[in-house]
């Protein structure tokens, strides 16, 4: 049965679903705030489900066409000292391989993928939802007025319209102020060579991808507001670092004059439930686990496909479908965010003494324990692969 869905914010949750809904038959309209798209971002890992998806929707060339190659990374002590050496091919010998690539690039893919399938608004938002039983009524940012089945709200983290209509969910602050970046310039780095210095209340990271380019992430704690941490953002970044070596300080003094960087506060969004009659929460909207859990664009990329198959089971009761997709998730969205939480304490650990015995047994462990620590948090049963109940 076909319907009429109203897809609010066109990233990465918003456009998947919106490929996965448009083949099953149904009238898909995109809204976004955004004037217009572009291939600029920070960097993500695609991981487990997420790349398996892609391949699922025969996306998968065009993502590598667009990815970053990554072949090793050394994991380091502030002073250069090696902690661990790990081996991408190896770590992930049993899951489905990452894939290093632009929040941007992936966007892109799934965009021209699905651009003239579905009604695409740009410089549009909602301005108010009217439920009335199985139908909303929406009025647009513009003025227009358009009647939808369901209305799924993709708006990420900090999406007006969940505030609006979900009063019971919470944007939890993680205390970690995100910068991340790419700098084209020419770089003595090895390309597909990371690395990642954990230090006490920071991490910085440095991918090299390409012999002209290269990318630098790093997480900060920090308590300040938002507003605030955009203002000093430069500043902590440089001060944060120094006392490193030549070298990184180079880098990054590089970064703050000439990098495109973006700053965010981490955040965690705790949905008790996804759903609103027929207005259904998706992606960093509403469970966004921060980029320290490693896994939100496969999370959200899930997330599509799974309310996309209870939709596609259960399209004569929409409300049981999205019923059904918050029962999955919950679980799920518990196991990631739980896993950026323990990967926060770990990798950016609050003090001397959590540094020393997060180095001392990072430093001390087998292949097998790596393996174990880098892959057994990203990967979901069975049960939950099929969307079993």
């Amino acid at each position: 049965m076909k319907k009429n869905i109203l897809i609010s914010g066109g990233g990465i949750a918003g456009l998947t679903a919106a490929k996965f809904l448009s083949k099953q038959g149904h009238n898909i309209t995109v809204i976004d705030k955004a004037s217009s798209f572009s291939k600029v971002g920070f960097l993500i890992s695609l991981k487990s489900f997420g790349v398996k998806i892609m391949d699922e929707l025969g996306l998968s060339a065009k993502i590598l066409q667009e990815s970053s190659p990554s072949e090793f990374v050394s994991f380091l002590e502030a002073n250069d000292e090696v902690i661990q050496h790990i081996s991408y091919e190896k770590m992930n010998e049993n899951i489905e391989r990452s894939v290093l690539i632009s929040r941007g690039g992936l966007h892109h893919v799934l965009y021209e993928d699905i651009k003239d399938h579905v009604t695409l608004l740009f410089n549009t938002t909602i301005s108010h939802l009217d439920q009335k039983e199985n139908k909303t009524n929406i009025t647009l940012s513009d003025g227009k007025m358009i009647e939808a089945d369901l209305v799924i709200i993709s708006e990420g983290l900090r999406s007006p319209t969940r505030e609006k209509y979900f009063k019971d969910c919470k944007v939890e602050d993680f205390n970690t102020l995100y910068m991340g970046g790419r700098l084209k310039q020419a770089h003595s780095y090895n390309v597909g060579a990371f690395k990642i210095y954990i230090d006490v209340n920071k991490m910085l990271s440095i991918y090299p991808i390409a012999q002209n380019e290269i990318a630098v992430q790093c997480y900060i704690y920090d308590t300040g507001t938002l507003s605030a941490s955009y203002e000093n953002a430069s500043d902590l970044f440089q001060n944060s670092f120094r006392g490193y070596s030549g070298e990184v300080q180079d880098l990054i003094s590089k970064f703050a004059k000439n990098g495109i960087m973006f700053v965010d506060k981490m955040g965690m969004v705790n949905a008790p439930d996804l759903v609103n009659g027929n207005v259904v929460l998706l992606g960093d909207a509403g469970y966004c686990p921060t980029a320290l859990s490693g896994m939100g664009a496969s999370l959200s990329i899930y997330g599509a496909k799974a309310l996309a198959y209870f939709i596609s089971i259960n399209a004569v009761d929409l409300a049981l479908a999205c019923n059904r997709y918050n029962a999955l998730m919950q679980p799920i969205i518990k196991k990631f965010q739980t896993n950026a939480k323990n990967n926060a304490s770990s990798f950016i650990p609050k003090n001397k003494e959590q540094l020393h015995h997060f180095v001392s047994s990072f430093r001390n462990a087998s292949d097998a324990d790596i393996k174990k620590i880098m892959t057994e948090p990203i990967v979901l049963t069975e049960e939950q692969i099929n969307f079993i109940q």
